[in-house]
């Protein structure tokens, strides 16, 4: 189990810097949110309040907002006398993970035949916005998720959309890790946005469904390997 209560120069240099407008709380979050997406998905580790204070340039009352709202969302799990708990990602998670994504995207187009031309227009642009941050993996898979939400959101099912919001965290996670090992990940991911985009706007179900397998199956490929 990792102890390590400090970012790694590497994991520091994806953490943006946060406008000083924003609030203390605000701060905080945004710095440790970016800092558990890029821990390697393998590893735990404990978060301490008085270190993410001092790390963060705030004090320990922002620090524990912020690691109530993190807890809320599902990216840690407070432990009395330990401090916050960030789980690891095991391969099995990551399966099982991608294959609860397939089942919802894949209901969510359903939905194609009354999708707006408004609507597809908006999953463009961010696959543009998503060409302008390809060197920044943070956001770039801020970007990816919204996308996916997006697409799930307009199935109109709510429930379906909240519980896959409850992923999040650990897609951010997974998504992360996998567009800076090296290979053009973000590459792909373009592409494959693009085909999804291609699909729904030709209102092509077979082809939106075959383009949603075949970028969640690349996607296991590239955190997995298998």
């Amino acid at each position: 189990m990792q102890l390590v209560y400090w970012a790694s120069r590497e994991r520091l240099s994806m953490i943006q810097m946060t406008p000083a407008a924003q609030s203390q709380p605000d701060v905080a979050y945004q710095w440790m949110q970016s800092y558990i997406a890029a821990l390697p998905r393998e590893e735990e580790t404990f978060l301490n309040e008085a270190v993410l204070a001092k790390t963060t340039g705030t004090s320990r009352t922002p620090v524990r907002e912020a690691l109530l709202r993190l807890e809320a969302e599902g990216f840690v799990k407070r432990i009395p006398h330990k401090g916050a708990y960030v789980p690891p990602i095991s391969d099995p998670d990551v399966r099982a993970i991608l294959q609860a994504r397939s089942v919802v995207e894949k209901w969510a187009v359903l939905a194609l035949e009354g999708m707006a031309e408004g609507q597809i227009d908006s999953f463009q642009h961010i696959i543009d916005q998503q060409h302008e941050a390809k060197d920044d993996p943070a956001r770039f898979i801020e970007l990816d998720t919204e996308f996916h939400t997006q697409m799930v959101r307009a199935g109109g099912n709510p429930i379906l959309a909240d519980f896959y919001s409850s992923l999040r965290q650990r897609q951010l996670r997974i998504g992360v890790r996998a567009v800076t090992r090296g290979t053009d990940r973000a590459g792909d991911v373009l592409r494959e946005h693009q085909l999804i985009v291609d699909a729904l706007r030709s209102r092509s179900l077979e082809a939106a469904h075959q383009a949603i397998d075949a970028h969640l199956d690349s996607t296991r490929l590239a955190v997995i390997g298998y």
